[in-house]
């Protein structure tokens, strides 16, 4: 038999996968070279020269136009405040005063507005933090000014009100008028501090600067009256108190003030066992109104010489 021929066979496909996968194997996204595209950022587009000149123009007109207003406002605010001050309401004067201060604090009329404002506080609405913190800003402010030492007396006043007296003190202090007589007045006022303070040394010597080296006038019959007071009544040295109630009584052109220091006279007299001279100097005041205590008084003074004769003579047996 003969051999029996095969047909040929199509040729064979390629392994497609199988050499792909073997000569170019597949990288991880990480590995891969291709980048991320990044959109580029937009540019705004620069306004014109003439867009951005107009823009800065109505910027300027709109802040020229709220600084009018401002302007107005602040104006018809303090007409207000004046207005109200002259009818005494003082209320509506301090409110309007304190709202034109916030709206035009550095005008030249914010100066005398804001003085005002601490003198309503003060003498009329008697809101002495207010008065003080209205004071205190003028003098910051206004170093200067023609009313800077009267700003400064009654910043001082108003901080004895409130207590403060060691502050006031040193307002006081800061203030060295120059004349004579206006510094013996101030001193005078540190004085009556440390007195009501009940620091009575230092009073003492306050009101020995306001006596010496002047005439005797209301200063020093002030300063006189509290050092009597001291000696007298505070501590019971009548010793020392007797010459300054001789000095009022024969010195003082008030009645009221010889006739206080003639009963001071009595009681000192009388504190020193000397009756009959604190009876004698009773009899030398001669006012009507006066006699019937007068002699009450002396009647009181005779008793105690009475007693005092007693227990001298108990004590000599």
């Amino acid at each position: 038999m003969g051999q029996t021929e095969l047909p040929d066979l199509p040729p064979q496909l390629p392994n497609y996968e199988s050499r792909h996968l073997t000569q170019s194997p597949l990288r991880p996204l990480s590995e891969s070279p291709l980048r991320p595209l990044t959109p580029s950022p937009l540019r705004p587009l620069a306004p014109s020269p003439s867009r951005r000149f107009r823009s800065l123009l109505l910027l300027v007109l709109g802040l020229s136009l709220l600084a009018a207003g401002c302007k107005r406002d602040a104006n018809q605010s303090l007409a207000r405040a004046v207005e109200a001050w002259d009818s005494g309401d003082y209320t509506v004067a301090a409110e309007e005063y304190e709202h034109y201060l916030l709206l035009d604090p550095t005008s030249e009329k914010a100066v005398e507005a804001r003085f005002q404002l601490a003198n309503i506080y003060y003498f009329n609405l008697h809101r002495y933090d207010q008065a003080r913190a209205h004071y205190t800003a003028f003098l910051n402010e206004n170093s200067s000014h023609a009313n800077v030492p009267v700003a400064r007396e009654r910043l001082a006043e108003v901080l004895g009100e409130l207590g403060r007296s060691y502050d006031a003190i040193a307002e006081y202090e800061n203030m060295n008028p120059q004349d004579s007589d206006e510094r013996r007045r101030i001193r005078l006022r540190i004085a009556d501090l440390y007195f009501a303070q009940k620091n009575y040394s230092q009073a003492l010597t306050e009101y020995e600067k306001v006596i010496e080296g002047a005439p005797y006038d209301d200063f020093s019959e002030q300063a006189y009256l509290r050092e009597a007071s001291i000696y007298h009544i505070e501590r019971g040295q009548y010793q020392q108190a007797l010459p300054i109630y001789q000095k009022l009584a024969s010195d003082s052109d008030d009645d009221g003030v010889r006739l206080r220091a003639t009963y001071g006279l009595a009681d000192c007299y009388a504190g020193l066992y000397r009756f009959d001279e604190a009876i004698r100097t009773l009899r030398e005041i001669k006012d009507e109104v006066e006699q019937k205590h007068i002699s009450e008084r002396i009647t009181g003074l005779e008793a105690q010489r009475r007693d005092a004769s007693q227990a001298k003579s108990g004590l000599e047996r």
